[in-house]
């Protein structure tokens, strides 16, 4: 009995570690925004380099590189914009056009798709049809 209890207790201390790593990458990843701007998220093993590329900067694919310093295949950068309607693309090594995951896209009108966001006067941030406030992000 006293082996089944050490065994339950291993085995819910192990979920509890499973559960803890994948919501710190999940809260790693992902569009969010906060007082610095917004911070774009996308992670893509084995790139070289990953620019993005919008509305926002005038589709420069080369002005916004975001950065993986720890090597774990998370990507950011954090862009101060303000209030408005922006569509972009992430650039995988020049060559490779992604949509971000973590938000909605629209029709780029060419047979492709271009993600969205909207950032609100209020300091709301909205994905499409989805909104919430800065707070949530702090």
């Amino acid at each position: 009995m006293a082996r089944f209890k050490c065994l339950s207790v291993l085995l819910i201390a192990h979920l509890i570690f499973l559960c803890l790593s994948a919501c710190s990458t999940l809260a790693r990843s992902g569009t969010t925004i906060s007082e610095v701007g917004v911070t774009f998220r996308i992670k893509y093993q084995g790139a070289k380099k990953i620019t993005i590329a919008g509305s926002f900067n005038q589709w420069n694919t080369e002005k916004d590189a975001l950065s993986d310093h720890d090597a774990d295949g998370i990507w950011s950068i954090t862009i101060l914009l303000p209030r408005g309607r922006y569509e972009y693309l992430f650039l995988i090594d020049g060559q490779k056009w992604l949509p971000d995951p973590s938000v909605s896209s629209m029709d780029d009108g060419f047979g492709g798709r271009n993600s969205v966001i909207y950032i609100s006067r209020t300091g709301n941030f909205s994905v499409c049809n989805f909104s919430l406030p800065i707070s949530s992000y702090v």
